[in-house]
């Protein structure tokens, strides 16, 4: 397959060029820093450039498109306008379907768990209720509709937290909490958040998975099988390296300065399962994670 990666500098971006081009041929598309893009048949664009971007797509015609650009920190969307979040995370996201629909591509586009209502209880369904507190999940619905009302041929990821080493310049809390523990320094991992995490390569394995399938228009949760906190989840990494549990600050969500408290948007993924795709369990994939960075590895 020819396949058609943007935001391929980014945090997830950088994992799915490594997965896609050991088996096919890609097309990957950054802005401001290049990651490993440059390793691969790669375009600097702002995706907001509507003549550039359609030119570069009817010119390259992939078969699949995976879509992960976005203005994707939710602070980072408190302090711009709706309308700059919503030309990025919603119109070329409504754009690059419509290309997709004209070309006969494949969609596959990554929005967040964090679209569920978050004081239902977790462990959502696909069909449980939508409530985005922040406008970054906001756009992420919207987004979600567009693609569905071009037609295209779409898949919709609810995409989980995701955990692991960052490449290149891109990092995650994740990266910067192992980097204070292996310096014995404290950090701050809040207790009262739940939700079912995927390590990053572990993700972009799967997502090429779900495009060599061939799966179709379907909204998928796109998670982990365990539900945790980050609190949990700095455990489960402190007990695999020997880090001192006493490093972890478990705080509050209030504590730690969050302003859209979202207490659980932990997820089913049988439907995921249905299509022959598994994830891994927490403790495996970061075994995997900390051999492939040479970190050491308590009693293994």
């Amino acid at each position: 397959m020819k396949v058609f990666i943007t935001g391929g500098s980014g945090l997830l971006g950088q994992y799915l060029n490594k997965s896609f081009a050991s088996d096919h041929e890609i097309v990957t598309v950054y802005n401001s820093h290049a990651g490993n893009c440059l390793s691969y048949d790669s375009h600097r664009l702002d995706l907001t450039e509507w003549k550039t971007l359609k030119d570069l797509f009817t010119h390259k015609k992939p078969d699949v498109v995976v879509h992960t650009a976005a203005i994707s920190r939710p602070e980072t969307c408190d302090v711009l306008s709706k309308e700059e979040v919503f030309e990025m995370n919603v119109k070329v996201t409504e754009n690059l379907a419509g290309l997709c629909a004209d070309c006969s591509s494949m969609m596959i586009f990554t929005s967040t768990d964090l679209v569920y209502d978050g004081n239902a209880g977790g462990m959502l369904t696909e069909l449980d209720r939508i409530s985005p507190e922040s406008r970054y999940a906001e756009s992420k619905i919207f987004a979600e509709e567009s693609v569905r009302n071009t037609g295209c041929n779409h898949i919709i990821l609810r995409t989980s937290l995701l955990y692991g080493f960052g490449l290149n310049h891109s990092t995650n809390n994740f990266h910067s909490t192992y980097d204070k523990f292996v310096k014995g320094e404290k950090a701050g991992l809040f207790h009262d958040q739940f939700r079912t995490p995927l390590a990053l390569h572990d993700a972009a394995d799967m997502i090429r998975a779900i495009a060599e399938k061939r799966i179709s228009n379907e909204t998928i949760n796109f998670g982990g099988s365990e539900r945790v906190s980050r609190t949990e989840l700095g455990e489960r990494l402190c007990d695999l390296c020997g880090f001192d549990k006493k490093l972890i600050n478990s705080i509050s969500m209030s504590e730690a300065g969050v302003t859209h408290k979202v207490a659980d948007v932990s997820m089913k993924t049988e439907k995921l399962n249905s299509f022959g795709i598994f994830q891994k369990g927490i403790d495996e994939s970061l075994k995997e994670i900390l051999t492939n960075r040479n970190s050491p590895i308590q009693n293994s």
